[in-house]
């Protein structure tokens, strides 16, 4: 073999541990989501997940020990019972609770959310929900989202008015046919949809249903306490590019 030949192969083979080293990662982390249509955060489009809380976790997990990867699944309850049993390793957007905390580590939050009540103009007027469940009106929510202790108690005595919904543009298409009569739904989300059907709006006289923090949720099964800490670094690390993101949606 030449000399030339033999620097060639040494270069090659250089630069293979290179782009090996440049995309290598001591753990994949697998992500578990049912959403596919939940704008702002999440759109599933030729069969990539898009939207503001992708860009999130990519650019939190960016130059981190982890690989990211996506799973679909059919809905946030199969999701949380996936995670419970190690199976995924991490969700996003999730709210705690003791519940939970039982099987599953939570981070540092990453941003807010505002879980707020909408109507269709059709719909009976309400002060309250107490006045809505009394009234035997029915309310679309996303089966796995967590409302409060107010609303999970209402829910709880009034579950036949409850309609559950795994995804956010059936919670509002129901809506606009007027085959619900309200729907609770992220403020962000909801004014997405509001923009496309003409007759929903904000219940205004209904303070907010929930107001909260949302974090990672992850397995105990698989993701460690040590993990947990160098993922709170990374969320503090990228506090403004965050909030960067969810400015620009």
């Amino acid at each position: 073999m030449s000399r030339l030949r033999i620097y060639l192969v040494i270069w090659v083979a250089c630069l293979g541990l290179f782009c090996a080293s440049a995309v290598a990662c001591d753990k994949t982390i697998n992500v578990g989501t049912n959403e596919r249509y939940w704008p702002p955060y999440v759109v599933l489009k030729n069969n990539a997940l898009t939207g503001s809380e992708i860009d999130v976790i990519k650019t939190i997990f960016k130059d981190s020990p982890f690989c990211i990867n996506f799973t679909l699944l059919p809905n946030s309850q199969r999701a949380l019972e996936e995670l419970k049993h190690g199976r995924i390793d991490l969700m996003f957007a999730a709210s705690k609770t003791r519940e939970r905390e039982v099987y599953a580590h939570f981070s540092l939050p990453y941003r807010e959310e505002a879980m707020m009540l909408y109507q269709h103009t059709d719909s009976a007027n309400i002060s309250s929900l107490e006045q809505l469940f009394k009234k035997g009106l029915t309310t679309g929510i996303n089966g796995g989202s967590y409302l409060g202790q107010a609303f999970k108690a209402l829910s709880e005595k009034y579950s036949e008015q409850i309609v559950l919904t795994s995804e956010a543009d059936k919670r509002f298409a129901l809506l606009n046919k007027k085959r619900v009569d309200f729907v609770v739904d992220d403020s962000l989300v909801a004014a997405y949809f509001t923009k496309n059907y003409a007759g929903i709006l904000p219940v205004e006289q209904v303070a907010p249903v929930h107001v909260n923090n949302v974090h990672f949720i992850m397995s105990k099964k698989t993701i460690t306490l040590n993990e947990v800490a160098v993922i709170n670094r990374l969320i503090k690390n990228n506090k403004a590019a965050i909030k960067r993101i969810y400015n620009l949606y």
